[in-house]
Order: structure tokens, then C-alpha cells, then sequence
């Protein structure tokens, strides 16, 4: 059933692109990306954003670019791609920034956030939810700035836990066998 769905939703998503629609192309394709079929190709999704992408550059239609580049960075982070994922992302926080989208700008941190984890890159990745913590803690979000709080002690704990082991596998020389 969620196939069907997710299908039924890009299907739609391309339709809206294709009656000029950029609004409803983008709605619909961010609720398709909670659906999207993990064992298809990334391939087909990715082209699809690349051509509403240059469609969107050419109308200088700025928001929207950001918009795209950062469903992108989820797409790819959906498949595993997170290099592409991080790049992907970056672009769309600049365009944020430029056009002063504070609200964006902390919800494209939290989606690069989850990217740097799973890259091991906890430095950055800390940063990133420090930097979103702070937007939501101004915007008045205090939902979400609890909710990276405990995104970060989590994340603490973590490296913490981390810095331990590799300390007591070290001391007693397990890595040698």
C-alpha cells in the first residue's frame, strides 16, 4: 500500500510540474519523500528534481531552488548518499540564508544534523544543531529547541560512551590480535 501511494504521489508531483504548477510539484513531492520506495533506484527521483531545479533557476524562482536542492539532500540521504546528501543541503542553506528564511534555515540544519551522524562527523554535527537550536530558541519554537536538546545529549552520551571504549581498547591492547 505505501508503494501505491508513494507512486500515486510522485505521479501527482510530476503532474503539477508538468501543468506549471511549482507550488502543488513541491508540496506533493516533500509528502512523497516520507513514501518513497527505498528499493527503487534514487536515480529516476533525482532527475525528475534536477529538471524542476533548472526549470526553477532559469524563472529565478529563489525560494523554490531551495526548496528543491534541499528535497534533494533528503532523497539522497534516503538511498545512503550522504556526500551528495551534504552538498545538496549546503547549496539550499546558503539560498536560505540569502532570502533570510529563518525557519528553513533551522529545519535544512537539522536535516544535514542527522546526515553528519551517520557520517561520524558528531564536531559538526553538533554545530549544526546548536546553530538550529538557536534559530528556534529566537523564533520562540521552544517544541523544538527541547527536542535538539535532546537530540544533543543524546549525541553526547554517545561520543562520550565512544571516547571510553576506544580509550579501554587501546589500554589493553584488543586492537592488536
Amino acid at each position: 500500500m505505501v508503494a501505491i501511494m508513494g507512486d500515486d504521489l510522485f505521479k501527482r508531483s510530476k503532474d503539477f510540474f508538468k501543468s506549471g504548477d511549482i507550488k502543488s510539484t513541491l508540496e506533493t513531492y516533500e509528502k512523497f519523500i516520507h513514501n518513497i520506495d527505498h528499493s527503487r533506484d534514487h536515480k529516476e527521483y533525482i532527475d525528475f528534481l534536477k529538471i524542476v531545479l533548472n526549470f526553477c533557476k532559469e524563472k529565478g524562482l529563489r525560494d523554490e531552488e531551495a526548496i528543491l536542492l534541499r528535497d534533494m539532500g533528503r532523497t539522497y540521504s534516503i538511498f545512503k548518499k550522504y556526500p551528495d546528501s551534504l552538498k545538496h543541503h549546503r547549496l539550499s542553506l546558503r539560498i536560505q540564508r540569502e532570502l533570510g528564511k529563518k525557519k528553513e534555515v533551522g529545519e535544512g540544519l537539522l536535516f544535514m544534523a542527522e546526515d553528519l551522524v551517520v557520517s561520524g562527523d558528531f564536531e559538526e554535527c553538533l554545530k549544526s544543531y546548536d546553530e538550529a537550536k538557536d534559530i528556534f530558541q529566537k523564533l520562540g519554537k521552544i517544541k523544538n529547541v527541547k527536542d535538539i536538546e535532546k537530540k544533543i545529549k543524546i549525541l553526547k552520551d554517545y561520543s562520550k560512551e565512544a571516547v571510553e571504549e576506544d580509550f579501554i581498547l587501546h589500554k589493553f591492547h584488543v586492537d592488536e590480535y
